[in-house]
């Protein structure tokens, strides 16, 4: 399939007026929990066209079916018995009907749906046509590599609720996130950041190694994007390589490690093309990142996937953030995926925008739940992505299709 592509890791050089390890970390306006809804849409909602108010509302319908005129005869995902799942209705309202559901289709204890369950196309329907499930896991590592179609898991927010309280990381949660990821087979991950609430090394030492051994349960690679726990913790933290702090020396050493930055592209090729991934580090924004960003944008391929801890949208931002969507918006690259983390969330609002942020730290809202998010590339080239909700197995929750380029479709 030619030669392996390449990945470019350009080291931070010089100081950032930011924090430095002697500092000593607070944690204000951690986007941990979403405001309190107020009613209004706040500047976040309202570029993602969701009311705050509402988690269960997704930005669209997963599907072709309108939810408008649904009146549910049973609880989201309730859809699961032989009964409800050959009766020809969406019994949950939530666009899937019968077999087309997973709470039937991926069900043992629904017989009518058993043909579905066993290997080949899994739920396509007058859904969306998912790749098959047993994906060839291809040759993924940290400089990237080359699968026939790509299956990838996203998925962010792995830290405990309080600093330095590692009795608190959730460890349950993250290793039900693994498994689901398993269990739908990718090739490799993205996390979106924050692995860690810890400001003295033993704790962050602690914390690290707890996600680590919860990682393990994944054989593919996992590219981690930093987050701003990663940092100092501070929302608007900004660290530089020249002072870091004992969280973004733990995260250069054990999670990505080699890259001399945390910054950082691959390319992963498919047979319809390549797919360059951009992981940003909004936290450890200067010069030094915003060249490298401009080089790497400046490359061209069938995809490309931006992934960075913060929305420019989210509470508080860091400077990095708003600088590096300028930048993406300005470079005239089309970007498939935009993934984001730091919400403790899983949100969907422009076409080609998601929050994959509830991997473990507290929901942002009471009505949440704990998940990852699937992307899978189908072979008319376009993307397909689908949220899951933790179970066994995973529950979807949400699905939707974009383009190359990252126009919705179907």
């Amino acid at each position: 399939m030619g030669s392996i592509p390449r990945i470019i890791a350009i080291g931070v050089l010089g100081a950032l007026a930011g924090c430095s390890a002697a500092s000593s970390p607070q944690f204000p306006d951690d986007a941990g929990a979403r405001p309190v809804d107020t009613g209004a849409v706040t500047p976040f909602d309202a570029d993602l066209g969701q009311d705050a108010g509402d988690p269960t509302d997704l930005a669209q319908p997963p599907v072709d079916v309108p939810r408008g005129g649904c009146v549910a005869t049973v609880a989201r995902n309730g859809e699961n018995t032989d009964a409800l799942c050959s009766n020809g209705v969406d019994d949950d309202c939530n666009g899937y009907i019968d077999c087309n559901d997973f709470s039937c289709s991926r069900n043992a204890a629904v017989t009518v749906c058993a043909a579905r369950r066993d290997g080949g196309v899994v739920d396509a329907g007058t859904v969306v046509d998912v790749p098959a499930l047993d994906v060839p896991p291809g040759s993924i590592g940290a400089n990237g590599g080359a699968v026939d179609l790509l299956n990838f898991a996203a998925f962010g927010d792995m830290r405990p609720p309080t600093p330095n309280d590692t009795a608190g990381w959730p460890t349950a949660i993250v290793n039900s996130v693994i498994a689901g990821v398993v269990a739908e087979h990718a090739q490799f991950a993205v996390a979106t950041g924050d692995y860690m609430f810890a400001s003295t090394v033993p704790a962050v030492t602690a914390q690290v190694n707890l996600l680590m051994n919860a990682e393990r349960g994944f054989s593919g690679h996992i590219f981690h994007a930093m987050g701003n726990h990663e940092c100092t913790g501070a929302v608007a933290g900004n660290c530089s390589m020249a002072s870091p702090t004992p969280e973004l020396t733990a995260y250069l050493t054990h999670l990505a490690p080699g890259y001399g930055a945390p910054y950082y592209d691959f390319v992963i090729t498919t047979r319809l093309g390549d797919a360059h991934f951009v992981m940003a580090a909004p936290n450890a924004w200067d010069g030094t990142q915003q060249a490298w960003l401009g080089r790497v944008l400046a490359r061209r391929s069938m995809y490309t996937f931006v992934v960075l801890h913060e929305s420019p949208d989210a509470l508080t931002p860091p400077a990095g953030a708003a600088a590096i969507e300028q930048m993406v918006q300005a470079s005239g690259t089309p970007v498939t995926l935009h993934l984001y983390g730091h919400t403790h969330e899983y949100r969907h609002g422009r076409p080609n925008t998601v929050v994959s942020g509830n991997a473990g730290a507290p929901l942002a809202n009471a009505g949440g739940s704990y998940g990852f998010v699937m992307v899978s590339q189908r072979a008319d080239g376009n993307i397909v992505v689908t949220a899951y909700d933790i179970g066994s197995p995973p529950m979807v929750v949400d699905s939707f299709v974009v383009t190359p380029a990252g126009a919705a479709s179907r």
